[in-house]
């Protein structure tokens, strides 16, 4: 709101009777009086015009622990070391989140997650023995897999290498926000993978 201090001096001296001990000349120590009350009365709008920036997790700094522990956030997907703007998108997504397992709801949820653009690739059906020569060696249990892709590069990835212990695994990365969150929402039936960007 551009609520200033000149107009709410205005408006306590709108509410003054008529007459002229009320004056409202600008050096007048009624003028003064009032334009105190008008400081305080600005503070005070001020500072529930920033109460209500916090009223949304997307915009919330001071508050934003509250919403957190209201939400249950962190949570054993919510990585430590979460920039402001993350920890605000989870706490959104997870205020907002209504349910569901379609491809839509978790293209949805990527994008309430930082992640715009997902795809999803479902739909693997098993090679048979009528299979064509040239199609995919799926089996039974791929036709339950889908594959999330994320056009984007995967962050600190490290390679095996000959400096690796012998039981690390060959690419290690900085998984999204996604990956967790995809992982429980899932159909229980399912088997969720991710795909990055070259």
């Amino acid at each position: 709101m551009g609520v200033t201090l000149q107009a709410w001096l205005s408006a306590l001296q709108a509410m003054l009777p008529p007459g002229r001990a009320f004056t409202t000349e600008p050096d007048a120590l009624l003028t003064r009086l009032l334009t105190a009350m008008a400081a305080m009365l600005l503070a005070a709008q001020l500072r529930f015009n920033a109460l209500l920036e916090q009223a949304d997790p997307r915009r919330a700094t001071n508050m934003l622990p509250d919403w957190e522990r209201l939400l249950g956030l962190p949570d054993r997907c919510t990585p430590s070391g979460l920039q402001l703007a993350d920890r605000q998108r989870a706490a959104y997504q997870r205020l907002t989140e209504q349910g569901g397992q379609s491809i839509p709801y978790f293209i949805g949820m990527a994008e309430l997650l930082g992640e715009p653009g997902v795809t999803i690739s479902d739909g693997f059906r098993a090679f048979t023995c009528q299979s064509a020569c040239d199609e995919p060696l799926y089996s039974i249990s791929d036709i339950f897999t889908w594959i999330v892709n994320i056009p984007r590069a995967a962050l600190n990835v490290r390679p095996f290498d000959a400096n690796s212990a012998c039981d690390s695994a060959l690419q290690e990365y900085e998984p999204s926000l996604i990956e967790c969150a995809f992982r429980e929402r899932k159909p229980a039936h399912t088997t969720v993978l991710f795909a990055y960007a070259a």
